[in-house]
């Protein structure tokens, strides 16, 4: 498949070609936040405020935003039990000393009702977050719900979806996550649409320039950090998903051992210029993306404020990124980091995760696909 690198170059032609207006609906995360704050009191999450915290917490969303779920988890499993539930039912140990958060895009999920009625039968503290009046919002009961606008893109609603479990999060006293810091994650999120938006040239827009790169070699995302980690299988997703491209992610330091076998495995540029050059094409060479070692030293995870163990595995996960990024250029192969502002490690998240869906959804247009379109496993939901 050839990569149209001209279409890039072009504003109009990437935005006729977007039929599904993906690229805006990207363009909107950060207005998707401002929202959830702007309504939090029409979602009534505050019933569940004074109440112990959770002796554990399940979270179950749609596949859409599935990051959000496991950015969930990962931010309450320091203070309590958490996992992303994908059963029918809920676990038999479920009860009133538990809580269960539901995010779906569309409502129509049969899973995610199931488990809305069985959370509303045994008292567990629960939030949703659903389109008004559909069969997920119904059983829900009258746990505290909010409603979702019925016209999101289901690509582009992750944080639609994530912002008001966030809320969530902070009223059941699992992570504090207050009204000030959503703003700055709004923030951030506007400031990377603005940077890669889709009539900038590809010499000012690195998410274009990316793609390109992309576009004939092997994506591989390392994350230098829990965070990060979430982030770096949120851009694969997003490179599979809206692409149709192979991709790799690891979460370091413990995944480095699997990304430098996937750099080494390509071997030493080859510099035999008198092979048959007409032959099999070679199979594509790793393109290595390192996602949260780009901070300084006063980052938030590294400074005194962060926890020592937090410290600890903060430092191995970036001197494993530097090693990868050591390999990888005497390997031949390219490598480079995701750059967003210094600050609270869920506002690096929502940057770089958004850097690589537009990266992805260029990567896609080039290729001669629309990033934005529904796959028929998608429409039979």
């Amino acid at each position: 498949m050839t990569f149209d690198e001209s279409l890039l170059e072009d504003g109009e032609r990437l935005q006729a070609r977007d039929e599904a207006r993906l690229l805006w609906s990207l363009a909107t995360a950060g207005a998707q936040v401002r929202r959830a704050v702007e309504t939090v009191a029409d979602f009534g999450i505050e019933r569940l405020r004074g109440t112990e915290m959770p002796r554990a917490l399940l979270v179950a969303t749609d596949s859409a935003p599935s990051s959000a779920s496991r950015l969930i988890t990962r931010l309450s499993c320091t203070r309590t039990p958490a996992l992303t539930w994908h059963g029918v039912e809920l676990p038999r140990w479920a009860g009133p000393t538990d809580a269960l958060l539901i995010g779906s895009v569309d409502g129509r999920h049969p899973r995610l009702a199931e488990l809305a009625a069985q959370g509303d039968q045994r008292g567990l503290a629960m939030a949703v977050v659903a389109p008004a009046d559909t069969e997920v919002a119904v059983a829900a009961g009258r746990a505290p719900l909010h409603e979702l606008p019925r016209d999101l893109h289901p690509r582009a609603a992750r944080w639609s979806v994530l912002a008001p479990l966030l809320q969530a999060l902070d009223v059941l006293n699992v992570n504090p996550i207050p009204s000030g810091l959503l703003i700055e994650v709004a923030d951030a999120l506007d400031q990377q649409a603005e940077l890669c938006r889709p009539d900038s040239d590809v010499f000012v827009n690195p998410a274009k320039a990316l793609a390109i790169e992309f576009s004939d070699t092997a994506p591989l995302i390392a994350g230098a950090g829990a965070l990060a980690g979430v982030a770096a299988r949120a851009i694969s997703d997003a490179l599979q998903q809206f692409a149709g491209v192979t991709s790799v992610s690891v979460s370091l330091p413990d995944g480095v051992g699997r990304a430098g076998s996937l750099l080494r495995g390509a071997g030493p540029v080859d510099e035999d210029f008198f092979r048959d050059r007409l032959g099999d094409a070679p199979a594509q060479r790793p393109r290595l993306l390192v996602v949260g070692d780009d901070g300084t030293a006063d980052d938030l995870m590294l400074g005194e404020r962060s926890d020592a163990q937090i410290q600890l595995d903060e430092k191995a996960a970036r001197r494993a990124a530097g090693a990868l990024h050591e390999l990888a250029a005497n390997l031949g192969l390219r490598s480079s980091s995701v750059e967003v502002p210094n600050g609270d490690p869920l506002t690096r998240f929502a940057a770089a995760a958004a850097f690589g869906e537009f990266t992805a959804a260029y990567l896609a247009f080039g290729l001669g696909l629309d990033p934005g379109a529904r796959g028929p496993a998608e429409r039979a939901h």
